[in-house]
């Protein structure tokens, strides 16, 4: 909090630039194993340039311990600076740490497609992975598309269609913006005549006004059904076949669970866990972290993908009032083991194993097709 006043004052009061520098955690005294990948000897390990987040949790000290503890040969890579192209010839995989904000994933996504689609190079994640990354509205297309179960989402960009639809909506509507964590800019539509006045400010000249002062939500909206059930989401983290999650609670009189700090790390629904499989399969990427909530009648309806997990710490899953992880097996068994990781250490390996040592295809059909195509998974306990 006094780091944040301190930027606040610095930046709005004092005039200086919004430039925040990459910030060092102590991965090594928070309980996570070693993430370790067999490499044949036959096979050369790719040069990797490794770029810097400026996020409170930070993405690149996960990465860089990984590369440490497998022993790749690797280097930073400063992506800001004005020769960031010539230098990106240098490596052979470029792992990329997104940062929070619209602004430094608008940067990284140009330079990324450059990168892939130009000069074929491989990035991790790559730039289908970015354009899910705090994108609502993308990841619900996504969602949609693969005919998974989304909550009832109603997204447009036409005024006179939204100006129909207010009467046939099902009322109270969450309203979010494309782009945002931790509930900000989440707002509960309560009747017709309060969704017309969000949608005149969304459609004015200059949008409606956000957290992000330099970014407002403007000519879109983006409504998702209310569900009424346990008040709680639940959050089901998956990184190859890892699995993790926990509850999250709103606070007294809010509807809104994410952000409110109340976490809850309890044993997970199996039947959550089979959709974020689901969904996880289906979407593609090395790590995924589902958000759900249960209605009245028990079904788990996902309301937010996050295809990049971020963790203030490794123990993101208590059985028994035991931390670990579960491990998926081919069969379909989920042994729970009192192992925890860093979800970016796990990401980063399955994505090598898929990219150097195999096929993404082969690999999938290795270790989860045939977990994610049975009736119904089996929850076991190594402890």
């Amino acid at each position: 909090m006094i780091t944040r006043i301190k930027r606040f004052l610095s930046i709005r009061v004092a005039g200086c630039p919004d430039v925040r520098k990459p910030i060092e955690d102590d991965v090594e005294s928070r309980s996570a194993k070693k993430v370790l990948i067999e490499w044949p000897q036959g096979i050369i390990k790719p040069f990797v340039g490794l770029t810097k987040d400026i996020n409170e949790n930070p993405h690149w000290t996960k990465f860089r311990r990984f590369l440490k503890n497998n022993r790749f040969d690797f280097e930073i890579f400063d992506y800001h600076r004005s020769d960031w192209l010539e230098t990106a010839k240098n490596y052979d995989l470029i792992i990329w740490s997104p940062n929070s904000g619209p602004a430094e994933l608008d940067e990284m996504k140009r330079k990324i497609y450059i990168l892939e689609k130009k000069l074929t190079k491989k990035c991790f994640p790559d730039y289908e992975t970015l354009l899910l990354c705090d994108d609502k509205v993308m990841s619900t297309y996504f969602l949609k598309m693969n005919g998974l179960p989304v909550a009832d989402t109603f997204i447009s960009n036409d005024y006179y269609e939204i100006e129909q639809m207010k009467t046939k909506l099902t009322y109270p509507l969450v309203s979010k913006r494309f782009h945002g964590a931790s509930s900000r800019e989440v707002d509960l539509i309560k009747n017709p005549g309060q969704l017309s006045r969000f949608s005149r400010k969304v459609f004015s000249f200059y949008g409606k006004k956000c957290s992000n002062a330099y970014y407002r939500q403007k000519n879109y909206v983006y409504f998702q059904r209310f569900i009424e059930g346990e008040g709680m989401d639940v959050r089901v983290n998956i990184a190859g076949n890892v699995i993790t999650g926990y509850f999250r609670q709103p606070k007294r009189k809010d509807f809104r669970a994410s952000g409110s700090g109340i976490v809850i790390k309890e044993d997970l629904p199996i039947e959550a866990i089979e959709v974020a499989l689901k969904t996880y399969s289906a979407i593609g990427k090395a790590m995924l972290g589902v958000d759900m909530m249960k209605d009245e009648n028990g079904k788990y309806w996902i309301i937010e993908i996050s295809p990049f997990i971020g963790v203030i710490t490794p123990i993101q899953l208590k059985v028994n009032n035991v931390a670990g992880s579960y491990f998926l097996s081919e069969d379909g068994v989920l042994d729970f083991r009192a192992e925890n990781y860093w979800p970016q250490e796990l990401a980063i390996k399955f994505y090598l194993e898929q990219e150097y040592l195999s096929t993404r295809d082969e690999w999938m059909k290795r270790h989860l097709d045939g977990a994610v195509k049975r009736n119904g998974l089996i929850k076991s306990h190594s402890c």
